[in-house]
């Protein structure tokens, strides 16, 4: 929206959701600045074992952000230079990054045009002698299908590594995302539907061995075991450098706000839920194409995509009225200049460029109220009803 313009209805509301919280997670805080620990140190540990059993998974590895989860998954997995990595367009830049700085090319596939998900009858296609990773995107919240994608990567033993980085505490057939494939990717960041007040990620797996080459990697590639306690700068550890890794630890102090915010994920996702609930209901008879949930689905609503035909306008229109909007993704990657060298124009994808052109995000959060709502869609049923004029 223009600076200074009367924001009704923010897209977000950070702020509220850490008054609700503000007590448990100003003591965190001090608990860990009191400690002298701020880095690799028990907040963290704890916070690794809560958010593993969450995700039904032996490990979970904290890192400095979502595309460190991403870049030290595929790493560890063993995916590097003339590999190549099946994902989907319309992610967002970090999930392809990540395949490029390892060396490894992206093979895309088109989309499902009801979840915006990878289409899973596309992905044995994409697959050959040099795929080493397919990399499922749980787009907005709602879980890809992963039987069929499990089973194409079982048959050419194919690493899975899920980007859940948008769909903390989804579920997919009763289990959580991230721990479906061989290994679950989370960003932390404040406006994920689990995030901290900074950059963070996780990244989960049932493999010792995975897990034991994340937690070197994230850590300069230092053996396992050596100390980084302010408090004894003096130590017995001997100093051993396995190979060289990278500074991507998530933060003592974001940990120990994780563990406060943990507990109630599923109570902050019903939440989401109700609201998108409330939309769907409001917005039924409107020209307006509102969010599909899959059987196999329990989405966590990270944000509320709607397709609506001339969506520029409608989005011109409710912001005059003060409520915010958002565009994800769009265009996506392939029609990007970043990967104008791949040769992708348009008409590539066809599912994602159609869905792409007329997708807009609607307010959305754990604190958003019915009346915010109403606000939104009598806005939006205003401008459809002048014939999708801007007014």
């Amino acid at each position: 929206m223009g600076r200074g313009a009367r924001v009704v209805v923010p897209m977000t509301d950070l702020a509220s959701e850490y008054r609700s919280l503000e007590g448990p997670i100003d003591a965190a805080i001090r608990r860990v600045l009191n400690s002298g620990h701020y880095a690799l140190g028990p907040e963290l540990e704890a916070f690794e074992a809560e958010f593993a059993a969450y995700c039904g998974v032996s490990h979970a590895v904290g890192v400095g952000s979502g595309t460190a989860a991403v870049q030290l998954a595929l790493i560890a997995a063993g995916v590097g230079e003339g590999d190549e990595v099946i994902t989907v367009p319309n992610t967002d830049s970090p999930t392809v990054m990540a395949i490029t700085h390892v060396g490894a090319s992206v093979v895309w596939v088109d989309t499902d045009p009801q979840t915006f998900n990878m289409d899973p009858h596309l992905v044995e296609a994409a697959v050959t002698s040099r795929t080493r990773a397919i990399i499922p995107v749980h787009l907005f919240g709602h879980p890809v299908d992963m039987d069929p994608v499990l089973e194409i990567a079982r048959r050419h033993g194919i690493t899975v590594i899920e980007d859940a980085a948008l769909a903390a505490g989804a579920r997919y057939r009763d289990r959580r995302t991230g721990g479906l494939g061989h290994i679950g990717c989370f960003s932390l960041a404040p406006g994920k539907v689990l995030g901290g007040y900074g950059d963070g990620g996780i990244v989960v797996t049932d493999d010792d061995a995975i897990a034991g080459r994340l937690g070197v990697l994230r850590n300069y590639g230092h053996a396992p075991g050596m100390s980084l306690d302010e408090r004894n700068l003096i130590g017995t550890e001997r100093w051993t450098v396995l190979e060289e890794g990278y500074n991507e630890r998530l933060d003592e102090a974001w940990a120990a706000v994780l563990r406060v915010k943990l507990p109630s994920l599923d109570e902050r996702i019903d939440r989401r839920r109700a609201a998108a609930a409330r939309y769907t209901e409001r917005l039924a008879g409107l020209p307006v194409v509102t969010p599909h949930e899959a059987t196999y689905a329990r989405h966590a609503y990270h944000s509320y995509q709607v397709l609506i035909d001339d969506r520029d306008a409608a989005r011109r229109t409710l912001e005059r009225r003060g409520i915010a909007t958002r565009l994800f993704y769009i265009p996506p990657l392939h029609l990007q200049p970043a990967y104008a060298w791949l040769g992708l124009g348009p008409g590539s994808f066809p599912v994602t460029e159609s869905t792409s052109s007329r997708m807009l995000a609607l307010p959305l959060f754990p604190q958003i109220s019915e009346d915010q709502i109403d606000e939104v869609v009598d806005a939006l049923a205003a401008h459809l009803d002048l014939g999708g004029q801007d007014g």
